[in-house]
Order: structure tokens, then sequence, then C-alpha cells
């Protein structure tokens, strides 16, 4: 086999990138971003305060911005006509980098390779979709075979080195837990994305809870100006930001908090009687016990209907069921004291006992 014609080398060869994995630090990253949360959450407003951001190359939220081609696809019955108010509500500039589509996607490979041949003709580096569930049609988010399709045809974009911000829904809202975590549906879309911001509202302040494969998860505060104003971006102003999950720890530290996990979970577990050793004494009784198939409830019945006895022909042919299986219960209804068995000539009789 030839190694080089796959790309086939030893790791330590590797020579890595030096090239940063996202297009705004931290927060956007250079191949697949997903931005979702519930509706009126601002969701659509944060990307495309982020949008603006890399159109015109300005920071955002505490981070420097390097200007990119970046197009909006507003996919929701009269987005552009209200993305363009918000932009100019905003300030937008006019040289900005930022273009905008409404164009409804063809469920065809035809229409998406054209597609794609106009975002690298156009000089497209950054495509922001606002939203997935225009890109299903009918359909529907929980579906591997519907979610999967668009998700494909969004990966062969990336693939042509289009960085893609996703925007969509949040799981459904739990009294018990709030927001749920995870976007909306099929697992396929979170194994899609490489970098997620989900957004919040608790009244004035939004919460954007920052996570994925090359950051420690994370939570910025912002405020949120539907008036177009802010401090760090269009629309945005950052209140405060912090770690919630490092990345990483004193070994020490990791191997003790590790521990403590892991004796925490065997008391939980024994407590709910879920042990290995609980699960396995269950086990061992479960092939300890008889399988009596019922045998028992029928020998019963069959000598009810029969006050006076049972020879054990009579008693094999009432009841259905294995000989075997059924001789071995009268012997041991007989010893448990549920049954009588007397000798009356040539015959064995069996009785219920009194």
């Amino acid at each position: 086999m030839n190694n080089n014609a796959f790309g086939i080398k030893r790791l330590s060869e590797v020579t890595p990138s030096s090239e940063t994995p996202f297009l705004i630090e931290g927060l956007v990253h250079r191949t697949a971003t997903m931005i979702y949360g519930r509706p009126k959450a601002g969701k659509s407003f944060v990307a495309l305060s982020a949008a603006m951001a890399l159109g015109e190359g300005t920071p955002w939220l505490g981070r420097e911005v390097e200007a990119k081609n970046t197009l909006l696809w507003a996919l929701d019955p009269g987005q552009e006509d209200e993305t363009w108010q918000r932009f100019n509500t905003a300030n937008g500039a006019k040289e900005s980098r930022l273009f905008i589509t409404d164009v409804r996607p063809e469920d065809t490979d035809e229409w998406w390779a054209e597609f794609s041949d106009v975002l690298l003709s156009t000089g497209v580096e950054v495509l922001i979709v606002d939203n997935l569930s225009a890109l299903l049609g009918r359909g529907s988010y929980n579906n591997d075979a519907d979610v999967r399709p668009a998700l494909g045809r969004l990966q062969a974009l990336l693939d042509e080195g289009i960085a893609i911000v996703l925007v969509h829904h949040a799981g459904k809202f739990n009294e018990e837990q709030g927001s749920q975590k995870s976007p909306m549906g099929s697992t396929a879309i979170e194994a899609w994305g490489r970098q997620f911001v989900q957004v919040t509202d608790d009244q004035e302040l939004r919460i954007l809870r920052v996570y994925g494969n090359n950051t420690p998860e994370k939570e910025l505060g912002i405020a949120l100006n539907f008036n177009g104003e802010g401090d760090d971006g269009a629309f945005v102003t950052l209140i405060g930001e912090e770690e919630t999950v490092a990345m990483s720890a004193e070994h020490e530290e990791l191997v003790a908090k590790a521990r403590a996990r892991w004796e925490s979970r065997k008391e939980r577990q024994k407590k709910q009687g879920r042990s290995p050793q609980q699960k396995a004494g269950k086990k061992l009784e479960t092939v300890r016990a008889p399988k009596t198939n019922g045998i028992p409830e029928r020998i019963i019945d069959a000598l009810r209907e029969n006050p006076v006895g049972m020879g054990w022909n009579e008693l094999d042919k009432a009841v259905t069921g294995a000989s075997g299986a059924k001789s071995k219960a009268a012997n041991e209804m007989v010893q448990a004291g549920t049954l009588t068995r007397s000798k009356e000539g040539n015959r064995t009789i069996y009785r219920l006992a009194r």
C-alpha cells in the first residue's frame, strides 16, 4: 500500500496549523458554529451583531475581529426587510462587507451545487444561516433521516472553506430544570457543530453560554439593546464573563475530584440498589428461582374442579406444560403442604390440602 496516497504519516511528524480555530476568539469558529435559544431570547440579534462585526472588522464582545465577506441567509418570511431595518437602526456601515439573501433553497443536489459555486465565485467567507428549520422543509428536527441531508449540504460548504454560523432553537422549556441545555432535535444537530453559543434571557440580562471543542465552557453576560446601541458591538454590551468549566487542572486536584466523584457514585448506586454487587445478587436470585411457568396455579385450578382428588394421569392431562415440570411442581407442592398425596389401590391420588 502506498501510504502517501492516503496521507498516512506518524502522528509525531504532523506539522500543526498555526492558524487560530476562531474567526472571533473563543466565540465564532472558523468552521461550524451554532447559535441557539428559545424564541424571543435574542439569538437572531446576537447573530446579526456578530455578522456586522465580521462584515466591518470591528471588535465584538471584547475580541478583535478581522473583516470577512459575510453573507446572512435570511430564511424566515419578511426577514430580509426586518434585518435591513435592524442594520440601519444600529448605524451599519455602508462599506460593510456584510451581504444578505432571502433565496429559498431547493431540495436538489443541482441547486446546492450552483449555490456553492456562486458563494465561491463571489468570495463569501462566512455564511450565517437563520435558521435551520427552513432547510428541513417539512422534515422534523427529531428525525435523523430529515436532518442529515440538510447538514450534509452545509458540510459540503464547510469542505469548500466557507465558515458557517447556524441559528437554531433550544430544547423545550422544563419547569423544574429551566431551559434545556442542548439544541432542539436529533443528536446529529449537536454533533455537527464545533462551537456553540446558547442564548438565554433573564429579564434585561442575556446569558451567552459558550462551549465547544477548543474552549472551556464559559458564560458571558450581555445587555441586548434592540435600539441598536451597544458598547461592544451592535446591540450588545458586555457585562461580565467567566469560565464555568475549566479545561485543565492540576493533576493531583483532578485525581482527587475524580476519586471523590467515584465514591459518591458508588454510594448513590448503593442507596438506589444499583451497585454491581446488588445487581449480581439479584441476578443470582433470579437464576436460582424455579421457573414454574404458572404450573402450580394450573394444578390448583384443576384440583379445585375435582375436590375428590385426581390420579396422576388425570392431573397430567388436565394441566398444560411439560410432564417433567408438572411432576416436579407437584412434588414441591406436596413438600410445601399445598397438596396431599396418598396411595389408594393402584393409584396415587392428589388433593388440595385442607
